[in-house]
């Protein structure tokens, strides 16, 4: 109710004593105060119908309920993205002995594992196959390396899997290194080895230090032993009958390549410049030739 319908309600109620007692006295004032009368009450019916209208409006819209994050919840998140960035393998560890715990996992495990220390840098050192142009090919488990040619351990495949193959970023680091000498070095992980099917490749690598391989002595070589010695058969499989390395007269091509051509010189035993030369292109003999031998 309204301040206004208020005071037209106390002012009707007067009017209306006023007209009562106007009309009991039978006086002239009678008419007036039925009107003022009249005339409050109507002003007391509008103003409780404006204060109707100024009601406020209810609704029965009720207030959404939020859900509240659990803090377990959360963490819990949290926690699964920590340890997802966490290394599943010690990149510390020596090649033979990050290689044989890579393997023994299941497969299905391996590639996770791999993919946790990709990039990271690791320190090892390993056998020298052979130094390529700007890559170095090297064989993590010295004890079981026999003195095979990078071509032959790819074509067999079944040492792969112990074969590191480091692209340096300065090519002179590879000056003087040859096959056999004992090598450390470092990268950071580019693609892991699989057993029998695949090398590892380290970038960006660097030579931390070389020990090298104590020189063989030249073999000599016999009428008997250039005939054991045919076309097809490897280097190794020639130095293994001579009894020892030849001595490089010349080579084409780079190390690894199938073209690559290099011809070897072994001195004979026999007549004055008794000697037998074999010419070899992509590891496998093509051509000999000797000399006085007996």
């Amino acid at each position: 109710m309204t301040a206004i319908a208020v005071i037209a309600l106390l002012a009707f109620f007067v009017f209306f004593v006023l007209w009562a007692i106007a009309l009991i006295k039978k006086n002239d004032k009678a008419k007036k105060m039925f009107l003022f009368g009249l005339a409050t009450f109507i002003i007391f019916v509008i103003g409780i119908s404006v204060a109707d209208t100024q009601k406020p409006t209810e609704t029965n819209s009720k207030p959404v309920a939020t859900t509240p994050v659990k803090e377990k919840e959360v963490t819990t998140a949290q926690k699964e993205q920590t340890d997802a960035k966490k290394p599943l393998i010690d990149t510390s560890l020596p090649f033979d002995k990050f290689s044989s715990t890579l393997f023994a996992m299941p497969v299905s495990k391996q590639g996770e594992t791999f993919d946790s220390v990709r990039n990271q840098v690791v320190k090892w050192s390993g056998v020298v196959i052979e130094a390529g142009s700007s890559s170095l090919y090297v064989y993590g488990k010295p004890a079981d390396y026999n003195g095979e040619s990078w071509s032959d351990i790819s074509a067999e495949k079944k040492k792969l899997g112990d074969v590191v193959i480091v692209k340096v970023s300065d090519r002179s680091e590879l000056n003087g290194l040859n096959q056999g000498d004992i090598v450390s070095f470092s990268g950071e992980l580019g693609s892991r080895g699989v057993k029998g099917e695949s090398n590892w490749k380290l970038y960006n690598g660097k030579i931390e230090g070389r020990t090298v391989a104590e020189p063989q002595n030249s073999g000599t070589i016999t009428k008997a032993k250039y005939n054991k010695i045919k076309n097809g058969m490897t280097y190794e499989e020639v130095s293994k009958i001579i009894g020892g390395p030849g001595e490089a007269l010349s080579e084409v091509g780079e190390k690894g390549d199938k073209y690559y051509t290099v011809m070897y010189s072994y001195q004979g035993e026999g007549g004055l410049g008794a000697n037998a030369n074999f010419t070899f292109q992509g590891n496998k003999l093509q051509a000999k030739a000797q000399f006085g031998l007996e």
